[in-house]
């Protein structure tokens, strides 16, 4: 199991990273039925971002990490 903590916020994020990112929001949206574009999937992605560029670099970890909840919108 790989992470780095403390890394830069504005650190680039290669493309190697951006697969791992992908499929893992995939796996998260495959597992939940959720539309990728939907306001959900994109605070998803959000976060997924939010944890890579703060050292969580595993996919597992990166995964197990992410809030499985969804959020209530107003109506």
């Amino acid at each position: 199991m790989e992470h780095v903590l403390f890394t830069r916020p504005n650190s680039p994020i290669y493309p190697a990273d951006l697969r791992l990112i992908q499929r893992v929001f995939d796996q998260i949206c495959a597992e939940r039925g959720e539309d990728p574009s939907s306001v959900w999937a994109t605070e998803i992605a959000r976060t997924l971002i939010s944890l890579y560029r703060s050292g969580v670099r595993d996919e597992e970890l990166l995964s197990a990490s992410v809030p499985r909840f969804r959020a209530k919108t107003a109506a």
